[in-house]
């Protein structure tokens, strides 16, 4: 046996009915769910990449963060009028701390440097390096010596951060380059060692630090780095990054550090499996400890409220340093304020593109970090006179709302199971819908997951994953349409290869535009069946060739195949010299009696129409009868697989068949059942007998459509009358007024075989003795 013979039986079980779709659809969930978890590295890096598309118009979208006025953060601009004025950056040391000693006065709490010092100020002797001080008075030298101490910039600038105000450093680390400038501080993470290097956090190769004097001298030291998405956007800073197995914060979280009195950082980690991963930053420990949720790199989105506010001091606002330095500063502007030293000015490359602008100034990314820790931790205002920590603590207010957007730890397991319910839901269901619903099906679905995403966003700020929770609605509809569009058009080849020849076109146009109404599997339903003889075939078939014969006969088949679909009938088989063709089928039809009674009856019009040109090629007089008969028949496509037709079949079928035989026996061409007769209006119809055909028992009435009713002369209407009285008394026995009657009938049209055939029986039956029920059916023992 061929491989192919075995896998027909499973090909066409998979193919029947809705399956093949049902599968496919499974299949292209199961197709999503292993993108979820085992997509190839390019196939995830674009996924990615469309998750942070969606991320940032979501954000561009939805509501963000409103700016708290309790909360004082300003941002100093080392932008390009500062540098117009006082020189080119870096400033000399002096400067710098001139700039800090202004904040202090004006009543700055925290001021951190978004820039490095990672290299000594030139001192004087730097400055007096090409003059040659022996040539010169030794008491030059004297009073160099005695006065160096004193005008040492890089002291004078560690001597302000320790003059009352909470300062700040920045380490720029790098992930390319392994190459450490200056020392690192002492990490405050309490975290041991070994803990540190198992985390999944984000690995740097080297750095820059400040000189040790005023490192040493800053109250805390945290680094810079904004590591971009690979599209070079900035959504995320990393609130912790590793160094070799010391870990140390972002600027942001280290001066939420100092603002709140914390003496160091505990990182929160779960175990899943044998990986302990970071949720959580938490600042300080015990009582006061704040809790910052995280990735599993410790990193958080960054919440921004807006475009950069460089212009517009929307957010946050912008001080340009030279003012600050000179006292054109309004009072109240920095009281009590979280001030951020940094630079717009597009030469010194601290430039970012973000989600909500292409040029960002990287510090105020520093500013919108800082914000959201404020806001989502408890906060107290700290005066001058506060002495200790416990009385501040006590003042602490905690808040519920989120701050900063986050993907959930169950994100993957909620997106595996939302992505399995789902698709295996449109996979049963879109099946069974048309092109129109599954479309708005869709359309909805869509509309939905996208709706409900950004609720979970305003709700929650939880960046949930879209992309492939979309993709399995969008693969589900296009494998439904598309497979939907090739089924159609395969029913429709079925159709018209199956109907072509045997349906008028008018139906076959009707089954093309809704296939779906239409089935070839079986079933039993009430049809109208018609077969028509030729009358004496094998004496017609001996008188012509081969040639002849086919040519009388397509030439006789046409026209009646044409009045056939005129009346809305299908065309079963044509039989040798048989026709046959039944109505309500596949189209319904109310009127299929009466449809076919109008075809039999033009049939019979035809006939006479080709007598004379039969004639004229020499041909035998063509003759023909009809048998209607009306009933429950099966309908459907049978056959064998080599062979198959759409057909009826039934007792209801049979007893047309029969119908027909007994047109020759009555003498007349159009023979129609009782069933078919019931509901017949228009025509004049005239009862020819109550029969038992061969095979059956029950007695059957046979009635003869003579011709439409209004086309009825009034005396064939009267001799059709006066026939059904020779029939009653005929019924009731009364032989001789039937004889009568039957005889008066004869002598008006002596060629009727109908009357001879009844005259017979009253001549046999007059002196038969007869059962009392006798009801005057005539059993036929022929077909």
């Amino acid at each position: 046996m061929s491989l192919q013979t075995r896998l027909k039986p499973v090909l066409r079980f998979i193919s029947e009915g809705k399956r093949l779709p049902t599968y496919l659809g499974i299949f292209v969930t199961m197709f999503v769910l292993w993108l979820l978890s085992y997509a190839p590295p390019f196939v995830e890096d674009f996924i990615e990449r469309l998750e942070l598309v969606i991320y940032d118009q979501r954000l561009e979208i939805m509501p963000r963060s409103q700016r708290n006025p309790e909360h004082r953060i300003v941002i100093v601009d080392l932008d390009e009028r500062s540098l117009q004025a006082e020189g080119q950056f870096p400033w000399n040391r002096i400067k710098v701390g001139r700039l800090v000693e202004s904040l202090r006065d004006y009543g700055a709490i925290v001021v951190g440097f978004d820039v490095t010092f990672p290299e000594p100020d030139r001192s004087v002797r730097d400055l007096l390096e090409p003059v040659d001080l022996s040539k010169l008075d030794p008491s030059f030298s004297e009073t160099l010596e005695e006065i160096e101490p004193m005008i040492d910039s890089d002291q004078y600038f560690a001597n302000v951060m320790q003059s009352g105000i909470d300062v700040v450093l920045a380490i720029n680390f790098n992930i390319l380059e392994d190459v450490g400038y200056n020392e690192l501080p002492p990490s405050i993470f309490d975290v041991s060692p070994e803990l540190a290097e198992q985390l999944s956090l984000r690995d740097m190769s080297g750095f820059t630090g400040n000189i040790p004097i005023l490192q040493n001298a800053a109250l805390g030291n945290g680094n810079m780095n904004q590591l971009p998405d690979e599209d070079g956007v900035v959504r995320r800073v990393p609130l912790v990054l590793r160094y070799g197995n010391q870990l140390f914060p972002t600027l942001s979280l280290e001066m939420m550090r100092v603002y709140n009195f914390a003496e160091s950082y505990e990182l929160i980690t779960e175990l899943y499996g044998d990986t302990e991963v970071v949720t959580a930053v938490s600042i300080g420990q015990g009582a006061g400890a704040f809790v910052i949720p995280t990735d599993r790199s410790a990193s958080v989105l960054v919440p921004y409220m807006g475009p950069s506010s460089r212009r517009s001091n929307e957010f946050f606002e912008y001080i340009s340093a030279t003012d600050v330095l000179n006292n054109r500063v309004e009072d109240g502007v920095f009281t009590n304020a979280l001030v951020l030293i940094g630079s717009s000015a597009p030469g010194v490359q601290d430039i970012r593109p973000t989600p909500l602008d292409g040029v960002y100034p990287g510090v105020e990314v520093h500013a919108n970090m800082l914000h959201a820790l404020l806001e989502s931790v408890p906060v107290a205002q700290v005066s001058a006179e506060e002495e200790s920590t416990e009385s501040l603590f006590a003042n602490f207010q905690n808040t519920n709302q989120i701050q900063f957007p986050y993907k959930p730890d169950w994100e993957e397991g909620a997106l595996f199971v939302i992505i399995l319910a789902l698709g295996l839901a449109m996979s049963i269901s879109f099946p069974f819908m048309n092109a129109a619903i599954m479309a708005g099906t869709a359309i909805v679905l869509t509309v939905g997951t996208v709706w409900l995403n950004f609720q979970l966003w305003a709700a929650y700020k939880m960046d949930f994953s879209m992309v492939l929770l979309t993709l399995v609605i969008l693969l589900v509809t296009a494998v439904n349409l598309i497979y939907g569009f090739l089924a159609e058009s395969q029913t429709r080849k079925t159709i018209k290869g199956m109907f072509d020849q045997y349906v008028p076109p008018a139906h076959i146009d009707s089954m093309l535009a809704d296939p779906d109404n239409y089935t070839f599997e079986g079933e039993s339903k009430e049809l109208t069946v018609l077969f028509s003889d030729i009358r004496s075939f094998t004496t017609i078939s001996e008188a012509l060739s081969a040639g002849e014969l086919k040519t009388l006969l397509n030439d006789f088949f046409t026209p009646i195949t044409e009045i056939v679909f005129k009346h809305n009938g299908t065309i079963d088989k044509y039989v040798g010299d048989m026709v046959m063709a039944f109505w309500g089928a596949p189209l319904d039809d109310e009127e299929h009696r009466g449809n076919a009674v109008k075809a039999a009856l033009e049939m019979l019009e035809k006939v006479e129409e080709l007598k004379p040109e039969f004639e004229s090629r020499g041909y035998p007089e063509v003759n023909i009868g009809c048998g209607i008969n009306t009933g429950f028949m099966n309908v459907g496509d049978m056959g064998s697989t080599y062979r198959r037709s759409y057909t009826v079949l039934g007792d209801a079928v049979n007893l047309g068949s029969r119908l027909e035989g007994l047109t020759k026996f009555y003498g007349i061409r159009l023979l129609v059942g009782e069933e078919t007769a019931k509901q017949l209006d228009g025509f004049l119809l005239r009862l020819i007998d109550k029969v038992k055909v061969k095979g059956k028992h029950e007695a059957v009435e046979c009635y003869e459509p003579i011709c439409y009713e209004a086309s009825a002369g009034e005396q064939l209407k009267a001799r059709v009358a006066e026939y059904h009285q020779a029939l009653d008394f005929y019924h009731n026995q009364q032989w001789d007024e039937a004889e009568a009657r039957l005889q008066a009938l004869l002598e008006n049209e002596p060629e009727c075989l109908l009357y001879k055939v009844y005259l017979e029986r009253i001549e046999t039956l007059r002196d038969t003795p007869l059962p009392e029920d006798w009801d005057g059916a005539f059993t036929h023992t022929t077909k």
